[in-house]
């Protein structure tokens, strides 16, 4: 029983740091930077799991393609902290290839937990849309359960208005708020 303590104490820490990183945004995509395993700021998965022993063979298999990043100059924060006006999200390369692609316009980004999602802005009648199929849920709202139109865009009013009723009654910061 001893043991259970410190060990929920360390998820708990755990938790709220990731939880201090969430974060929807929107803004302008600056850059974007894929690294192959082993350059800086991308550590090679195979080095970490590598046996400490005196092991003269092992096996490391891995189908992840590297790191990828992207920089985004923030125009406004929907809910969390951008932490500066410019915020860099950083994620590996899976097996499906990179999910930040090289795009230079308006982008709404949304952190939870480690996993980041993104879609291009699209601007119509003033008002700021995001592709359902790229940014799939916000807070555990679907995004296909708003009714995508025939380009498969969903106003992001409408996004944020469902998330603020399905956290009703719970903390809820700064919830279509800006920077």
């Amino acid at each position: 029983m001893n043991h259970v303590r410190p060990l929920a104490l360390a998820l708990l820490v755990a938790v709220s740091q990731a939880s201090a990183q969430d974060v929807l945004l929107a803004g302008k995509a600056q850059r974007v930077v894929l690294l192959a395993y082993g350059a800086e700021g991308c550590p090679d998965p195979c080095e970490a799991r590598k046996p400490q022993s005196d092991a003269s063979q092992w096996v490391c298999i891995n189908n992840g393609g590297g790191c990828e990043s992207m920089e985004v100059k923030v125009e406004q924060v929907f809910w969390g902290d951008a932490g500066g006006t410019t915020r860099v999200f950083k994620q590996g390369i899976g097996e499906w290839g990179p999910r930040f692609t090289d795009w230079r316009g308006q982008v709404v980004v949304n952190q939870e937990g480690g996993s980041i999602s993104w879609s291009p802005a699209h601007v119509r009648a003033g008002k700021i849309h995001i592709e359902s199929k790229k940014l799939r849920s916000v807070r555990n709202i679907k995004t296909s359960d708003l009714d995508p139109d025939e380009d498969d865009l969903v106003a992001l009013d409408s996004l944020l208005k469902r998330v603020r009723q399905s956290t009703e009654g719970q903390q809820a910061p700064n919830v279509g708020g800006r920077k």
